[in-house]
């Protein structure tokens, strides 16, 4: 028979290559694993880049064309602006033409009324004093 402390040792040995193979075994996958998810890192980060990039142009465009849009309502505000200014202005200079007419209708109605205020005094002070010097 052969001596149980060799049986031991080639026991051992024998555990020894199992468990170095499972090691080696545990790397490869692990390698493996460690590739598999830089590969899945890589095409998620080119994902995302392609997407941010895509959101990125859709925003870009969106603003432009926002602004564009913005830029067409200020422009027609702008010329309803301009043409309701310029036609009240028209409104003033036609309200000032008409106010220097009755500007001076008045003047003349105030001319007459002095006149015939005038003409009424002097009648009455005439009959006044027709009546007083002059009666029979």
């Amino acid at each position: 028979m052969s001596d149980p402390n060799q049986e031991i040792k080639d026991l051992i040995l024998a555990l020894d290559k199992k468990l170095e193979g499972i090691d080696r075994k545990l790397e490869i996958q692990v390698t493996e694993i460690k590739s598999e998810i830089r590969l899945v890192k890589t095409d998620l980060e080119a994902k995302i880049d392609l997407t941010r990039n895509d959101l990125e142009s859709k925003i870009q465009g969106a603003r432009n064309e926002l602004e564009a849009k913005i830029d067409l309502t200020r422009n027609e505000l702008e010329a309803k602006i301009d043409l309701s200014r310029s036609s009240l202005e028209v409104k003033i200079a036609e309200l000032s033409g008409k106010m220097d007419g009755y500007s001076k209708r008045l003047d003349q109605q105030e001319f007459i009324s002095r006149g015939a205020i005038v003409a009424l005094v002097v009648g009455v002070a005439s009959g006044f004093i027709k009546y007083l010097f002059f009666s029979n």
